[in-house]
């Protein structure tokens, strides 16, 4: 089944290789690489079907996490990929723990293949 899918990375090479790939498996791909442009995307009517935020924790311009807490009631049917080289699930789970309303998020560490990160997309989204 295609998704809707905001890619959100600031590493430009990384960013259009792991668009390519889901695209090849015909997902529909937003790819930003700012916080900036996440916050304007997720409040424009293109992301009302949005499926899956596939997002980078650390990015030049802010925090995944922090944009998943900020952002994430904005499409509280989405499904939230946290990607980052050095992952805190701690950290995660205590911004579950005060926020439960916000949808369902899985983070997962870096470096990770496009044939995993393919399959946890696809694996976590809404029935």
């Amino acid at each position: 089944m295609p998704l809707k899918i905001l890619l959100v990375e600031d590493n430009a090479d990384l960013r259009r290789e792991v668009g390519e790939y889901l695209t090849r498996r015909l997902h529909e791909i937003t790819a930003v690489g700012t916080s900036a442009e996440t916050r304007a995307f997720l409040a424009s009517p293109a992301a009302e079907q949005l499926d899956v935020v596939l997002c980078d924790v650390n990015l030049q311009d802010g925090d995944g996490i922090d944009l998943f807490v900020e952002l994430g009631a904005l499409r509280p049917d989405c499904f939230w990929l946290l990607m980052s080289g050095n992952p805190d699930p701690r950290r995660l789970a205590a911004v579950r723990q005060r926020a439960p309303h916000l949808p369902p998020c899985t983070l997962v560490a870096k470096p990770v293949s496009l044939r995993g990160l393919a399959s946890l997309v696809s694996s976590r989204v809404r029935p």
